[in-house]
């Protein structure tokens, strides 16, 4: 039997911290998902216990759909759109920490895809639907595609979530810095993820880049997008997976790994809180312990490195607690390709107050690379001083 054991149990700090919000944690990323600051404060201040995460959560989502339902009724197209997007968003954090098809989570994650299908049909600032991209064994992957209003040839990124976000939660259609620039997306529950669990497709070491292929394919056929522009971008796990889909397929002109899980894993699912563990069980359906370490053990960029051609970016935080500075500074000295390497001082995984920054900063610079402005030898370490 392997050891399991969370050397020093350091987990424990971390995520006091976290209660604290020592790093931010509530107020920044939940707001930059499109989470009104107000709904999550009143929603965090209730949960006393971790079993009162699902209750509280979706007392919160169904009061907004209940005033979305409302909203709607009366003829107000615009605010019943916003009260559906948030009650969908409200459901997310409830369906996250639930890690098994549970009736209870079949049941809450179909209100999710409820309210946010109501709200793609009632958002009229821009285009946005959920499309369905052709997989393996007859399975389609879930996405949500936003397109560019008056521009038929746009560049497109393809936005790989974390292991526990879901498609939903970015980019915002309120709030979207790629559309801005251009730019069109299309995010993706992949093996594992969000939707993709409820349907069983489960995260195996080699089927993310499949799927990420089978939507680049799905984007090669989709109007108004310029299929020699497209653009990769993952954070967190997605760090790890949007790498791969890279390496993978030339298609890909320009990777974005960011809040980076690079290389060993031992850190997130042996050191860290026993939870990124039990989800990853969950989303690739392996449940031995020994079998489940003898995967994580093969998950690692550096294999990959030499296959990766496109501008690649990997942004960290300096104190990240899922993935050691040392790991993004090695893969990034063997990366062969243009290549730029971002140190948020002082931060940690989720880039704490600097992460509206650098939701600016990595729009900015995926549009420079899909516009070929990154050539061959560009090689550049950028250290973002504290503020």
């Amino acid at each position: 039997m392997l050891d399991h054991a969370r050397k020093g149990q350091k987990w424990i700090t971390e995520e006091l911290y976290k209660i604290m919000d020592v790093f931010g944690f509530r107020a920044v990323m939940f707001v930059e998902w499109g989470f009104r600051p107000a709904d999550v404060r009143r929603t965090t201040e209730r949960i006393k216990l971790p079993g009162l995460v699902v209750k509280e959560w979706v007392r919160t989502a169904k009061q907004e759909e209940e005033l979305a339902r409302e909203a709607e009724a009366a003829g107000h197209r615009e605010s019943a759109a916003e009260f559906y997007y948030r009650a969908a968003l409200y459901y997310g954090p409830a369906c996250g920490v639930l890690h098994a098809n549970t009736p209870k989570k079949l049941e809450l994650y179909a209100r999710l895809v409820h309210c946010y299908t109501k709200f793609t049909e009632l958002f009229d600032e821009a285009p946005v639907k959920r499309v369905e991209i052709p997989f393996e064994n007859g399975k389609t992957i879930p996405g949500i595609l936003q397109t560019v209003p008056g521009n038929d040839k746009a560049p497109c990124v393809l936005v790989i979530p974390g292991m526990d976000t879901i498609k939903e939660y970015m980019p915002s259609p309120y709030h979207n810095h790629f559309r801005r620039r251009g730019i069109a997306t299309l995010t993706i529950d992949g093996p594992g993820q969000g939707e993709s669990n409820i349907r069983e497709t489960w995260v195996t070491l080699d089927n993310f880049e499949r799927a990420g292929s089978a939507a680049i394919d799905f984007l090669e056929k989709t109007p108004g997008i310029d299929a020699k522009k497209i653009g990769a971008y993952g954070w967190s796990m997605g760090s790890y997976w949007a790498p791969r889909v890279a390496a993978h397929d030339p298609r890909i002109k320009a990777v974005v790994g960011a809040m980076g899980v690079y290389q060993q894993k031992d850190t997130i699912f042996k050191h860290s809180k026993p939870a990124y563990r039990s989800n990853y069980m969950y989303m690739s359906n392996e449940y031995d312990e020994d079998k489940f370490d003898a995967m994580i053990a093969e998950m690692s960029l550096a294999p990959l490195a030499d296959k990766i051609k496109c501008p690649t970016l990997l942004a960290m935080g300096e104190f990240d607690e899922l993935c050691p500075l040392e790991d993004g500074e090695e893969l990034y000295d063997m990366l062969k390709c243009p290549k730029e390497l971002w140190v948020f001082e002082n931060e940690t995984h989720t880039f704490g107050g600097r992460l509206p920054d650098f939701y600016l900063f990595v729009a900015d610079w995926l549009k420079d690379a899909l516009d070929g402005k990154l050539k061959a030898g560009h090689a550049k370490r950028i250290d973002y001083a504290a503020r």
